[in-house]
């Protein structure tokens, strides 16, 4: 029986040290854990036999199990390399995706489908991701690390290129000829993209049309755009201004951004003005009636024949005023001379116009306010003795202005040609800009009055005396003292009616139209000549009570307006329907008050400063059709960067917002296993989140060799979580954990074996030599 219980020794002897030699021989397998071999005692009996006197019968192998402690961490050059540091288990899918396998083991590659495989081709599982990085449990599928993006590549729309180009470069006057260096100044290129991520080529070519100039003062440069061999036309663009607000233009010139209440834009087909076009500047006209050129009978040698002695008479209505008035001048001796009668005229015009008295406001009737000014000043009157013409234009500028000569006498007809005719009669022009604005007046404002303003002000002969000048009548006026005025409104207006008063002494000519307020705001006097252009003037000059002490001359000024001039293209009248540029008319509008005005096309300006001038928003162009078919482009050019200083040329910036299909840069895993990839485009992708296994029972772990594992009943069923919550450990991408076997520890087991071994062989044999010593006794 000994000889049977020393064999049971020698088999686990003999187990013992082929568990010790697996460790040792694992030592350098990636994620292997030691075994352990576990022995229990063979003891047997019935119920009849007394157990006290029962000898064991030997030793059996119960089980060999694995030690699941953590390895030690191994750093290595492949991000793929993948370790666990805590509890859990990567988890497996087998090549034919119907086994569940568990490994530790995290040294992983792709396979040619692009999937994340160990050694024997099992497939590493993850699961899907949300934007915000978030796992879906209930969905692992294998990791797929794509080498290429797919479908994000993006279209180019938009390209801004930000640029210096010379200032000092030579004006090109030649023909563009993309071959011919000599017919461009400089030129860019770039990539492109279309829907599909495919590459062209795309060119900018830069010709200097202009130099800044008294009469332009900006410099202009044309580009050409070319996609490949093909050129894109730009489009048509409407001018905006500096917070790209659309530009619009009226009848007059003035340029002014759709966000102004006054603009009302225009719809249907509209005349197309552009930018470049408007500079046909004049400055507004009065209504000028014309008389008829005087014969030599009337007019010889430079003299008036007839005119020293008799009355000239007319009747005369300027600016609509409704009602003729009556001019009346007697004729002096020096009336030979055309100017002079001119002037005389003119004066005589001017004071009986600029005395006929306001319509006042009807006070029993509240809702409308009656008042009226009537009189009507600076009406001039000339003579060209080139022609030996009379004119009498009115005192306003501007289309609103007209003029009405009739029922001249003998003496008016012989030597002014004021007979009726169609030139005497000058209307005004609602609708067609033909003498521009009304052209402002002298305003003079003083400074602030020392006085109290709120209650009765008093003259005194300390603040009583003015001096004036009005369109070159000057003269002092002396306010009645001591008065007290009311308020200082009742104040402004006596001053305003005696500067009225003033007189020319020597020509006659009065003074009238001049308007005196006061603004409470600023406590300042403010005083407005009736007649209006450059020159018109005005000053007045008094007691410091009225803030006067210290007042400049002011003078009104003529205003300016632009002639429009409709384009044209090959001869052909220009017009705009629905944004797009046609020559055909139809549909017209009649009413249009604000038209688009549009840059030309492709062209570049820039001001004195270098700085950009248009366009101010990106430029447009037409569809680019890519040759062979494959498709088009729809771009812009974004210049508002651009500068043109005296530097040399220089790119500042280039960008654009189309990208192809991105190529594998990077790949990055974090400890809670967020796989994300990074490619060439620029994207960054999350492919998924390495999740991890754990067992309630690791050790019943069934082995299948390459350090994985399967289930089993022992272990329970495979928890699926998350690196770093709970129950679970955290992954280091670029590593790998190394078997927990301890050589040390090996080694002692192989010699305690090796001693088990032995002593149990010198059982057997003692046990043999026993026998035969029987044997032999019998022998």
């Amino acid at each position: 029986m000994s000889f049977y219980t020393s064999l049971t020794g020698l088999n686990s002897a003999t187990a013992q040290l082929a568990v010790t030699s697996n460790n040792i021989a694992n030592v350098g397998t990636s994620g292997f854990k030691r075994s352990r071999a576990d022995f229990g005692d063979i003891f047997s009996t019935s119920p009849l036999q007394k157990s006290s006197s029962n000898i064991g019968q030997g030793v059996s192998l119960k089980q060999v199990s694995q030690e699941f402690s953590q390895g030690n961490i191994s750093t290595s050059g492949n991000s793929l390399d993948l370790a666990i540091t805590g509890d859990g288990f990567f988890p497996l899918k087998s090549a034919d995706g119907l086994q569940e396998v568990y490994t530790r083991n995290g040294s992983f590659t792709l396979n040619d489908q692009n999937n994340v495989v160990n050694s024997t081709g099992q497939r590493l599982q993850a699961a899907s991701v949300d934007s915000s990085g978030k796992a879906d449990l209930t969905n692992l599928s294998a990791l797929t690390i794509p080498p290429k993006t797919s479908g994000e590549a993006v279209e180019t729309t938009q390209i801004q290129l930000g640029l210096n180009l010379p200032a000092d470069s030579l004006v090109i006057t030649a023909d563009f000829d993309r071959t011919n260096a000599s017919t461009y100044n400089k030129s860019t290129a770039l990539t492109v993209y279309d829907s599909g991520g495919n590459g062209y080529l795309a060119t900018v070519y830069y010709a200097k049309t202009q130099n800044a100039s008294q009469d332009s003062p900006f410099s202009k440069w044309q580009t050409y755009f070319f996609v490949g061999d093909t050129q894109v036309k730009p489009a048509l663009q409407q001018a905006t201004d500096n917070v790209s607000s659309a530009l619009f233009v009226n009848k007059y010139g003035d340029v002014l951004p759709k966000s102004d209440t006054r603009v009302v834009p225009s719809s249907g087909t509209t005349e197309m003005y552009t930018l470049d076009q408007l500079q046909d500047i004049r400055a507004s006209s009065p209504a000028t009636a014309i008389g008829s050129g005087l014969t030599t009978v009337n007019y010889n040698n430079g003299a008036l024949v007839g005119a020293t002695t008799g009355t000239l008479s007319f009747k005369i209505q300027v600016d609509n005023s409704g009602v003729y008035r009556d001019v009346n001048y007697a004729l002096t001796a020096s009336d030979f001379d055309p100017e002079v009668l001119s002037r005389n005229v003119e004066i005589a015009i001017n004071n009986v116009l600029g005395t006929v008295a306001d319509t006042p406001d009807d006070v029993s009737t509240t809702a409308v306010n009656e008042f009226k000014r009537n009189a009507s000043f600076g009406i001039t009157v000339q003579f060209d003795p080139d022609a030996a013409k009379f004119s009498i234009a009115s005192g306003t500028t501007g289309d609103a202005s007209s003029i009405y000569i009739t029922s001249a006498n003998d003496k008016a007809i012989a030597l002014m040609g004021l007979a009726d005719n169609a030139e005497l009669v000058v209307e005004a022009s609602p609708s067609e800009a033909l003498r521009g604005k009304a052209s402002e007046p002298a305003t003079l404002r003083g400074e602030t009055m020392t006085i109290n303003t709120t209650k009765s002000v008093l003259v005194t002969s300390a603040n009583k005396d003015f001096f004036v000048s009005v369109d070159g009548i000057a003269s002092k006026i002396e306010l009645p003292y001591p008065t007290t005025y009311t308020n200082i409104d009742s104040f402004a207006k006596a001053l305003q009616d005696k500067i009225n008063t003033v007189v020319d002494v020597e020509s006659g000519r009065k003074v009238t139209g001049v308007t005196v307020s006061f603004d409470p705001k600023t406590k300042q006097l403010e005083f407005i000549t009736g007649t209006t252009g450059d020159n018109a003037s005005i000053q007045v000059t008094g007691p410091a009570d009225w803030g006067l002490s210290d007042t400049e001359m002011q003078f009104g000024a003529t205003t300016e307006w632009k002639k429009l001039a409709q384009y044209t293209e090959n001869g052909a009248l220009q017009y705009v329907k629905n944004g797009s540029q046609t020559e055909d008319a139809t549909g017209i509008s009649t009413k249009t008050e604000w038209w688009p005005v549009y840059l030309d096309r492709g062209e570049l300006s820039f001001d004195l400063t270098g700085k950009p001038v248009s366009p101010l928003t990106g430029m447009p162009f037409e569809t680019a059709f890519l040759q062979g078919g494959k498709g088009a482009l729809n771009m812009s050019i974004d210049f508002t960067k651009s500068t043109q200083y005296s530097s040399a040329f220089a790119v500042l910036s280039q960008s654009q917002d189309g990208a192809p299909e991105g190529d594998l840069m990077g790949l990055n895993i974090g400890v809670d296993g967020l796989v994300n990839a990074t490619y060439s485009n620029g994207s960054q992708n999350s492919l998924g989140k390495i999740t991890l296994a754990n067992f309630s029972s690791p050790s019943g772990l069934r082995q299948v060799g390459d350090a994985s594992y399967l289930a089993s009943a022992t272990s329970g069923i495979a928890k699926i979580g998350e690196a770093g919550s709970a129950g679970f450990g955290s992954i280091r991408a670029g590593a790998t954990e190394r078997a927990n076997v301890d050589l040390t520890q090996e080694l002692v087991d192989l010699i305690t074996a090796q001693r088990n071994f032995q002593a149990n062989a010198k059982a057997i044999e003692t046990s043999s030599t026993m026998t035969s010593a029987i044997i032999n006794i019998r022998a």
